[in-house]
């Protein structure tokens, strides 16, 4: 009983929709309705703007952090590199110096065995 009440008093909107325009005017005077709608566009999309523009930021904020973090790696490598040519430097030179230094064991070996 109480759905009949509620629908019969519905007919002289749905009355004057129809009348007014058919379907689409219905759908247009729903829509005019409503003029909130799209102020809560509005305000999300300007929402979205303000939550994109803090990520952006943020983005910004970590890109300048990691380029930082990268020129002192980037300097510590040239270091590294630098220090590995010297110590194989040492290395060829330490090297010859043992060879040297076997060839005169072998010699004074040689001469003691000579001298007895």
């Amino acid at each position: 009983m109480l759905a009949a009440e509620g629908l019969a008093a519905l007919y002289p909107a749905i009355t004057v929709i129809l009348g007014g325009g058919g379907a689409v005017g219905g759908v247009y005077a729903l829509l005019k309705l409503r003029p909130e709608a799209g102020q809560i566009t509005v305000m999300a999309a300007q929402g979205a703007v303000i939550a994109q523009t803090g990520v952006i930021d943020t983005m910004r904020a970590e890109m300048g952090r990691i380029v930082a973090r990268l020129d002192v790696l980037e300097a510590e490598r040239t270091r590294l590199l630098d220090e590995a040519a010297t110590l194989r430097v040492n290395n060829v030179a330490l090297r010859e110096r043992v060879l040297h230094l076997e060839e005169e064991i072998a010699a004074l070996k040689s001469r003691r065995e000579n001298l007895t």
